[in-house]
């Protein structure tokens, strides 16, 4: 694809994600933006300052491969073939990720599962028209512990490895935001950091505060953004390993900061 070089950059709404950006930066050096809708089922904005745009080329075709390979419900991907049985030739990275998410399971067994496939799957929160499967059933097969769906895990993960690919180009300042999972790499072209809106919850055009970003991801999780509601009760994505069914704890909206994004996609969804 042709990479977008931005004379200057302004505000950016993150329709699919849980965060609204807020850019701006002089030219010091150039900065390039590309921005892709076909990958992880959202959508992906990277902004580097650099003098060519080779390093997008590259997060790009990474994204790709992995989104290739991380899908649970893409019948040609490499972890929905796994969990059919099928004999499936994983990367190193994705072999790292499913070894970081089981031991983060492990740790946090009543929080996080990497084994909901089923359940996940049953519930089918995206074309749910308002359907309560068979939870029971469902947990049975997640206990067998047969299939992973890294899905509460896989973007930050993802992001660690896109600012590796821009660093690997000398390159000192970007924002990287794949779908709400969002870092900030040194700072704005202007010498300020960079600043991470935390949307509302309950209004997607409002934010209920912004984050001065310099070398940190900021990584949220909520009941907002894939749902369905039946006999007034909202259904969401993201589901107590306990019970089987989308978590009630009275949060709508959980934000973790750290260095370390796949830590940060983790904690977030698990609290």
């Amino acid at each position: 694809m042709t990479y977008k070089l931005n004379k200057a950059l302004s505000l950016a709404a993150v329709s699919a994600a849980a965060f609204i950006i807020i850019l701006t930066a002089k030219n010091i050096k150039k900065p390039y933006s590309a921005c892709f809708t076909e990958y992880f089922d959202t959508v992906t904005d990277i902004t580097v300052i650099a003098n060519n745009d080779i390093a997008l080329s590259e997060c790009e075709e990474y994204i790709k491969k992995m989104d290739r390979e991380l899908s649970a419900e893409d019948e040609n991907g490499l972890i929905y073939r796994f969990n059919r049985g099928e004999a499936v030739e994983l990367s190193d990275d994705t072999n790292e990720l499913i070894d970081y998410a089981k031991a983060f399971t492990t740790q946090n067994p009543d929080l996080f599962s990497v084994y909901l496939d089923p359940l996940i799957k049953a519930w089918d929160i995206k074309n749910n028209k308002g359907n309560i499967p068979d939870v029971s059933a469902a947990l049975s097969e997640c206990k067998k512990k047969n299939t992973v769906n890294l899905g509460g895990i896989a973007k930050g993960f993802v992001t660690d490895r896109l600012i590796s690919i821009v660093k690997s180009h000398g390159i000192s300042s970007a924002l990287i935001n794949l779908g709400g999972n969002t870092y900030a790499l040194g700072k704005k072209s202007d010498g300020a950091k960079w600043q991470i809106g935390i949307q509302d919850p309950q209004n997607e055009n409002e934010i209920i505060g912004v984050i001065e970003a310099e070398n940190i991801a900021v990584i949220t999780s909520g009941d907002y953004q894939r749902y369905f509601e039946a006999c007034g009760v909202r259904y969401h994505h993201i589901f107590d390993p306990k019970t089987g069914f989308p978590v009630k704890n009275g949060l709508h909206s959980v934000t973790v900061i750290s260095d370390d994004p796949t830590l940060c996609d983790a904690l977030s969804t698990a609290v």
